[in-house]
């Protein structure tokens, strides 16, 4: 520390003693007032050390430095050479625009620092400010905490171990494990800023935000408080403990009071079940929570791909209500269970406890069971309802216009003919993806044909389309 020669001027006191037996120091008693260059110390009493330059107050001490700092406490000793003033017992500071309340505070008046090791309380008018162990820089207006740091403003509170506070653009700097608290949510960084005024704050070094409705965490996480609106970017996992839901991808866009969330960047959905685990792959998916009505649902668009074990999908887009556990398909979608695979415009998939349970088709509805290479019971109409036990196919039901190819066999290995029938409702049965029985409801007419007099034509209906190689695989 720099030393200074200028002394220590006695501008008043009502008493002043002077005794060898205390050190050489001079007693002043009442109204007492010193200066230092641009330095004022006022207090009750106090000893000084002309020789040392030096000198301890009592009594409602204050220090003042013009335009910069004012200090106020019960015991003050200052140091004219090294220019430091270590103020204790109810200290307070202030600059005007901030004050430190704390037990013991050490200001450099060269350097215009104040330092403290044992708690202090820091106020702006907004925010306020607790931490052990700190320094406050005046002439930048910079705070450095550390240890146990609490930001409490009156929206959220902020804690932490070590921490930057920029009093002059109202901005948070953390360097290690930090929690962001408020009514609606709760953010974590380790590494990142905050901007108390206007509310924005930039996380890296792996981040999360947590609300009442899920979890995102992310390698960093851009956040408007303001306007709802966070960017995640990187490694982004989406978690829904209650629904068992995971999205994973590598862009995200969240709007806190929509209560939405859109993930893209080769993004993937699991929800994990019981038994099995329903894998959703898309371009990218939108997750909405409606708290009114109580309703969740995750939208899925472009190339979607569904896996699971007794089941799997392709659309180009998909709507799945998680609170009802009902799945809508759009644009060419197409199903496969077993050996069958069902095609349409819109698919409406229902489950019951995590199974499948029904399926409707809406327009240009196709069935097709796979019963030996090259040959494929087929059902098309208007509409189809597929009815699943256990997740197996076991009854198919069309309505309008229908049309079905039906091999028939007499033993368990020889084709007796093939069935070519039109009739406005058409059901047929199947086990293990075996057709057992067709029956033809309202105005039926086909024709029965021969192995060996089916024509060719007429083998597979009109929008026939077999798509095995499209079938989505676990990866």
């Amino acid at each position: 520390m720099a030393q200074s020669n200028e002394p220590i001027n006695i501008i008043n006191a009502d008493y002043l003693d002077y005794n060898e037996k205390y050190a050489n120091a001079q007693r002043l008693v009442g109204n007492v007032s010193m200066s230092q260059g641009n330095l004022t110390l006022r207090c009750d009493s106090a000893w000084f050390w002309k020789d040392q330059n030096k000198m301890e107050a009592f009594g409602r001490a204050f220090l003042s430095q013009s335009g910069v700092m004012k200090v106020w406490s019960d015991k003050m000793l200052y140091d004219g050479n090294k220019k430091l003033a270590s103020a204790t017992s109810n200290v307070k500071m202030s600059d005007g625009k901030m004050t430190l309340t704390s037990d013991a505070v050490l200001y450099d008046v060269n350097s215009k620092i104040a330092f403290y090791t044992n708690w202090a309380n820091i106020s702006d008018g907004k925010n306020n400010m607790i931490s052990r162990r700190g320094s406050y820089y005046t002439q930048s207006r910079e705070y450095f905490f550390k240890d146990k740091i609490i930001l409490v403003n009156p929206e959220y509170k902020i804690t932490c171990d070590t921490l930057n506070f920029n009093g002059n653009n109202k901005t948070a700097y953390f360097f290690g494990p930090t929690y962001i608290t408020s009514e609606d949510n709760i953010l974590y960084s380790n590494y990142g800023w905050y901007n108390t005024d206007k509310n924005t704050c930039s996380f890296s070094k792996r981040a999360y935000i947590q609300s009442r409705e899920n979890r995102i965490d992310s390698d960093s996480f851009r956040y408007n408080r303001n306007t709802g609106i966070g960017y995640a970017n990187g490694n982004i996992r989406l978690r829904d403990s209650i629904q068992k839901i995971t999205i994973t991808g590598t862009n995200g866009l969240h709007n806190r009071f929509l209560k939405t969330t859109l993930i893209s960047g080769n993004p993937k959905a699991y929800k994990i079940n019981e038994n099995d685990t329903l894998i959703i792959k898309a371009g990218f998916f939108y997750d909405k929570t409606d708290t009114l009505e109580k309703q969740r649902s995750l939208a899925a668009y472009k190339d979607v791909k569904i896996f699971k074990p007794d089941i799997q999908a392709v659309s180009d887009s998909m709507n799945y209500s998680i609170s009802d556990s009902i799945i809508k398909l759009f644009k060419n979608p197409v199903i496969w269970s077993e050996k069958n695979q069902i095609s349409g415009d819109t698919i409406i998939i229902e489950q019951k406890n995590n199974e499948i349970d029904k399926m409707i088709v809406l327009q240009n509805s196709f069935a097709i069971i796979e019963e030996a290479p090259d040959k494929y019971n087929q059902i098309k109409g208007k509409k189809l309802t597929a009815h699943f036990l256990k997740s197996k196919l076991y009854k198919v039901k069309v309505n309008g216009n229908g049309q079905s190819v039906y091999y028939v066999k007499e033993d368990s290995t020889a084709y007796s003919g093939i069935n070519y029938v039109e009739s406005t409702e058409i059901e047929i049965i199947t086990d293990s993806s075996k057709v057992k029985k067709v029956k033809f409801i309202k105005s039926p007419k086909g024709i029965y044909y021969p192995p060996d007099k089916f024509p060719k034509e007429k083998q597979k209906l009109k929008g026939f389309n077999w798509i095995p190689e499209k079938r989505p695989k676990r990866d």
